[in-house]
């Protein structure tokens, strides 16, 4: 393979996951820029839309798909990789330090909209079990799932996952897509269930597709990227489409206020077509290596970005100080939400990195303890019983 091409073609890494791991992000902060920062005008809103408020409701159905992404993300490689403890307990840390860190700087600097009470201090020291942040709190909670979740997926036949996908996609897709009524057992995609089917969804992609890295699957017949990127927008018009239908029947008869927003859900239909056409579109990107790793680099410390601009500290904060009340128009919405997430996405990379390399230094300088070096040593041994268990699985299968 020359040097200047990448294919996911015998675990090599594929770079435009890299790429789309960053993009995500961006996608993240977007959303929260306009939906925080009330950029978005409701769709209960009875007065007549403009040019400006389409505009940023399409914005926030490009950017809809992220959180289905960084899911796809992890399945496609979690399928091949061993449960370690060490890196649940490193995420847990990492999102504890985040939360109490800046939580607490936010309050000394006046960020909290609410009031800082015991509740709120609670939120701040026990962010995975008080939901702080609802997607580390769901992801947590998946990813002490993924060696059973592992087993079966590599076991399983085509057949068999196809059925899975069947009985998955009707129960948590289609039912909720097409049935005009708000079902009580629904949680629009924000939960770790919804994570668990897309983990199968990209696991079917990864072995038993032409995007997938499995004996037999021919890179050379995946379709162009470009058309991916297509079906992409197309699906991000639909989105919206839907959403603008839906409003119009409720300004007119006052009916369906408990679904204007459902083609915006995580789990509906039409978000989770369009999060995989991008995401193959991605997966199908030839990136030079050179450049890749750059991606590869600036990717590993994109997760700072969230949870350094979704602290409860800040959350409603820095919208506000990136312009969110200025914006009035259609050039401003596109500009000003794009400046915004670059702007906070830089600054959460850099501040991860710092944060990253620091405790790096405390770590390594632990580890030499008496203490440090038995932690290190049971966090080995356990990552080694669940790499070990699931290595043997895959042999016996």
């Amino acid at each position: 393979m020359s040097d200047n091409a990448v294919s996911t073609k015998n675990n090599t890494r594929n770079y435009g996951l890299d790429l789309l791991r960053c993009v995500a992000m961006i996608m993240i902060v977007i959303l929260h820029y306009l939906d925080k920062g009330k950029v978005l005008t409701p769709l209960s809103s009875g007065e007549p839309f403009k040019a400006a408020d389409v505009t940023a409701w399409f914005m926030e159905a490009l950017a809809i798909v992220a959180v289905n992404l960084y899911m796809l993300m992890s399945g496609y490689l979690l399928y091949k990789s061993s449960f370690k403890l060490s890196r649940l307990i490193n995420l847990v840390i990492k999102v504890w330090l985040y939360s109490v860190i800046v939580g607490l700087l936010g309050i000394v600097l006046g960020g909290p909209v609410e009031p800082v009470d015991t509740y709120f201090i609670l939120r701040l020291l026990l962010p995975i079990s008080m939901n702080t942040y609802w997607f580390m709190s769901a992801y947590v909670f998946f990813y002490l799932l993924t060696p059973v979740l592992g087993i079966a997926a590599r076991a399983m036949s085509k057949v068999q996952l196809k059925f899975l996908l069947v009985a998955l996609m009707v129960f948590h897709v289609i039912i909720k897509s097409v049935i005009p009524a708000k079902l009580d057992g629904d949680a629009f995609g924000m939960n770790a269930m919804w994570y668990i089917v897309l983990y199968f969804v990209a696991v079917y992609i990864r072995r038993f597709t032409a995007w997938g890295d499995e004996e037999g699957a021919d890179s050379a017949k995946r379709p162009a990227a470009w058309i991916s990127f297509v079906l992409y927008v197309a699906g991000a018009f639909l989105v919206m489409g839907e959403a603008l239908v839906i409003r119009s029947i409720y300004v007119k008869t006052g009916s369906l206020s408990y679904i204007l927003r459902i083609s915006y859900d995580y789990n509906h239909i039409l978000v989770l077509i369009t999060s995989i056409a991008l995401f193959t579109g991605f997966l199908s990107l030839r990136i030079p290596v050179k450049v890749g790793q750059y991606f590869g680099i600036v990717g590993k410390y994109s997760l700072g970005v969230y949870l350094l601009h979704e602290n409860l500290s800040i959350r409603y904060a820095w919208e506000k100080l990136l312009g969110c009340e200025k914006v009035n128009g259609v050039a401003s919405v596109i500009l000003m939400t794009l400046m915004a997430a670059i702007v906070v996405f830089i600054i959460g990379v850099i501040v991860d990195f710092c944060g990253s390399f620091a405790a790096f230094c405390i770590l390594s300088a632990l580890k030499k303890t008496k203490v440090g070096k038995s932690f290190t040593g049971l966090m080995k041994k356990a990552d080694f019983v669940f790499s070990s268990t699931e290595g043997s699985t895959k042999n016996e299968a």
